[in-house]
């Protein structure tokens, strides 16, 4: 099986914008518009914010690249064309964050629920003042005390797997402020620097084979030292798949139960398990060849027939 990665586009030049956007118009059905749900679902390598922002809509995106006909008419008003929140006064953001958290009702303002209730978002007042606490300090709003413990890398790992797992593709910054992210985009930023690093790091942690290390076994009182083992036996040999494994297992099986087709991106409530398809206690090993996905219903299923 292939290594896994992240398209992302080499430049960010506007010509590389609009090969992109022709490129994904090029794998449309006859007569169907590029719209951006359309982009987005064809293995866009940019977002259509991304677009909207470098040719200011888009319309006028599709019309640059030539591809007219493929765009949806609508009426674009006065108020969208001056795109007001790029024009807002610090004072205007500092009402806007106001109103906000009037809106939410609560004591902090976080910037999960700025994000969801903003015409703009946090990145906007981490640009005019800083960061967005300085930006509450500013708007004389409470900020909610850090009291979040630490995480580890491979916590933010096994959660951005989960939120892959989710949609069914690489997600998006603002997704991971809501569920089923329980780690905010804004600690990947902090650690990896920006989210496309974060991104970068995570594909390299789900690549990154593991038969080169080796596990020392536990030394034993009065007895010579144990051989060490290679980790890829260790882990063969045990039932647990670790998140790494299980997440490659679901990339290959494109994030689908092989057994009913189903996915969480377009099932709610599925669950995705990485099952043994020659179990444990039959001799099976933990590895990718004998790792299948199925949904929980359908593991749950497997179990019972077994018993049969």
């Amino acid at each position: 099986m292939g290594r896994y990665e992240i398209d992302f586009l080499e430049e960010y030049t506007d010509e590389a914008l609009l090969a992109e956007l022709r490129r994904i118009a090029a794998l449309l059905p006859e007569h169907k518009l590029l719209t951006k749900a359309a982009y987005e679902a064809h293995g866009s390598r940019t977002s259509t914010d991304t677009i909207c922002r470098r040719f200011g809509g888009w319309q006028e995106a599709l019309q640059k690249a030539g591809l007219s006909h493929l765009c949806k008419e609508r009426v674009v008003s006065r108020k969208m064309r001056e795109q007001p929140v790029r024009n807002m006064s610090n004072d205007g953001l500092i009402s806007e964050m106001r109103r906000v958290h009037a809106l939410c009702g609560k004591k902090w303002l976080c910037s999960e629920d700025f994000n969801i209730h903003s015409v703009t978002t946090e990145g906007t007042v981490r640009s005019r003042f800083g960061s967005f606490r300085k930006g509450l300090e500013a708007a004389g709003i409470p900020y909610a005390p850090n009291k979040q413990r630490l995480r580890t890398d491979e916590e933010c790992f096994e959660n951005l797997a989960a939120v892959w797992t989710h949609y069914g593709r690489p997600p998006r910054y603002l997704e991971m402020f809501r569920p089923p992210s329980n780690v905010q985009g804004g600690t990947y930023k902090t650690r990896w620097g920006t989210w496309r690093r974060s991104l970068k790091a995570f594909v390299d942690w789900a690549n990154s084979e593991a038969s080169s290390e080796a596990i020392p076994a536990a030394a034993q009182p009065m007895a010579e030292a144990t051989p060490t083992l290679p980790r890829s036996r260790i882990e063969a040999d045990c039932r647990e798949v670790r998140p790494g494994l299980r997440f490659k297992v679901f990339m290959r099986d494109r994030f689908r139960c092989l057994a009913c087709g189903r996915s969480p991106a377009t099932h709610l409530n599925v669950e995705l398990h990485a099952d043994h398809i020659v179990s444990v206690a039959d001799g099976g090993k933990t590895t990718l060849e004998n790792l299948q996905t199925l949904c929980q219903d359908c593991n749950l299923g497997k179990g019972r027939t077994s018993v049969k």
